[in-house]
């Protein structure tokens, strides 16, 4: 008793192939086990290439499908040889004495070059819908992990600048650089500090970090969230790093560093695409006091350098 086998191969089957890639990782049996036509799709896919009215040598055969796992389909987990079985079982390649013979019958239209060329089109998209929901995704965490809100009040930020003003000059008076900064949660002070790097020969006794580092002690929490920070001095990239790691809800400087800062002058930390926090920032305030504690401490400085270096020449010369 004979059965027919359908060795036909259509455009539809291509978009099934097509939409059966996304699946990476497929081994062959669990298509069969949901759905032996997919396994038949996947088969067809796998002869298109061969030439048809000829023998065809087993390692040819094996090669081509070799070819195919290397290409169109590489979302596959299997073998040159399990395929081999399927296209046989599938109807599309018959035994030929010692060689086999493709028995595939594309329908108009159905060709290895349409196959390729489907699949690289549908892959774009994917990779398309998937950047836009990545995109999607970096924006609603943003939006999440984006601070509530502060409202700023002109006279509370006055005061709180002042206050940071008067943590600079101290650290001037002690050989500090002049930066001073102040925590401040609904209009109070919870933390103050200035300059302390040489004090306690540490890198990182930055005002802005030691001032945080109070804050968090007062509150018990390394979050602060909810809290403005006032700096004299636009913070650097350090700084910024530990203010993003504290969630402050708002930063409000002095004094731009066109050099360091790393909020709106030498780069912008927070507009980074891999830092979700992001601050209200504002600039400018009782700017020209910060600046010019900065420019007075390093002018002092200036003329004491240039005369050891006029005093090292001298003895050279001598």
């Amino acid at each position: 008793m004979y059965s027919w086998i359908p060795r036909d191969y259509s455009i539809a089957d291509i978009e099934r192939f097509t939409a059966l890639s996304i699946r990476r990782g497929s081994p062959l049996a669990s298509l069969a086990q949901r759905d032996p036509a997919d396994l038949r799709v996947v088969a067809g896919a796998a002869a298109l290439g061969l030439p048809r009215g000829e023998g065809l040598a087993q390692e040819r055969v094996t090669a081509h499908l070799e070819r195919f796992l290397a290409g169109p389909g590489d979302w596959l987990a299997a073998s040159a040889q399990e395929l081999l079985t399927a296209v046989r079982d599938a109807g599309f390649l018959e035994a030929a004495g010692d060689c086999w013979t493709a028995a595939i019958e594309p329908l108009p239209g159905v060709s290895e070059k349409r196959l390729e060329d489907d699949l690289e089109a549908a892959r774009e998209i994917l990779a398309l819908r998937r950047a836009r929901m990545k995109a999607s995704l970096q924006t609603r965490n943003r939006t999440v992990n984006a601070p509530k809100g502060v409202a700023a009040d002109p006279e509370v930020d006055r005061r709180c600048m002042t206050a940071a003003l008067e943590e600079a000059r101290a650290a001037a008076a002690r050989g500090e650089v002049p930066v001073g900064a102040v925590v401040a949660a609904e209009g109070r002070i919870i933390a103050r500090a200035g300059n302390e790097t040489l004090a306690l020969g540490d890198p990182t006794a930055h005002a802005e970090v030691l001032a945080l580092r109070r804050a968090a002690a007062v509150r018990e929490n390394h979050r602060l969230a909810g809290t403005t920070l006032y700096v004299t001095l636009e913070p650097c990239p350090m700084c910024a790093g530990a203010i993003s790691e504290a969630r402050c809800a708002r930063i409000v400087y002095g004094a731009g560093d066109a050099r360091r800062g790393a909020l709106e002058g030498a780069l912008r930390l927070f507009d980074l695409p891999g830092v979700n926090h992001r601050p209200v920032i504002e600039g400018g305030l009782m700017a020209a006091e910060g600046e010019a504690l900065v420019r007075a401490f390093f002018a002092e400085r200036r003329p004491r350098s240039e005369e050891v270096n006029a005093s090292d020449a001298r003895e050279k010369e001598n």
